[in-house]
């Protein structure tokens, strides 16, 4: 269950825009815990969503969200990643299965139960998220286009 919340939280962010809230409805729980995790963080904006909060952030110039429950256990973290960072398996997978796709953004998830790339892309019919493991890649989700 919590995988399932972590990655719809993770499709959300990846694929629409979250919705913000005013700090006052993330759990103090979570508030201390970021705090203590992320001492250096900057530009710290807050979602809740699902009762999981969101904190978006800015840590060694990179924009990272990170994900805590209500209780204030961290779930995960996602940033935008280039290309190049993903596996050579995945790179290759995806020119030679999807190379009428255009990427649009590509994400690290590290979360206690599972660390995996996102990659946001699209052609003239389709918009796919694809999951990268190590097991392999594949669609986590496909929306046609109309």
């Amino acid at each position: 269950m919590k995988k399932l919340l972590i990655v719809a939280l993770l499709i959300a962010s990846v694929a629409t825009s979250a919705f913000a809230t005013d700090v006052t409805k993330v759990s103090g729980k979570a508030l201390q815990s970021f705090s203590f995790d992320y001492a250096n963080a900057t530009n710290v904006t807050w979602t809740v969503k699902a009762g999981v909060a969101k904190a978006s952030f800015i840590e060694n110039c990179e924009n990272v969200e990170a994900f805590y429950s209500h209780n204030g256990d961290l779930l995960g973290t996602s940033k935008k990643i280039s290309l190049d960072v993903l596996p050579v398996s995945a790179k290759r997978a995806f020119a030679k299965r999807y190379a009428d796709y255009t990427v649009k953004e590509a994400i690290s998830f590290n979360g206690v139960d599972e660390n995996a790339f996102y990659i946001s892309a699209e052609n003239n019919k389709y918009s796919i998220i694809l999951k990268v493991t190590p097991e392999g890649t594949s669609i986590f989700k496909r929306t046609a286009k109309i």
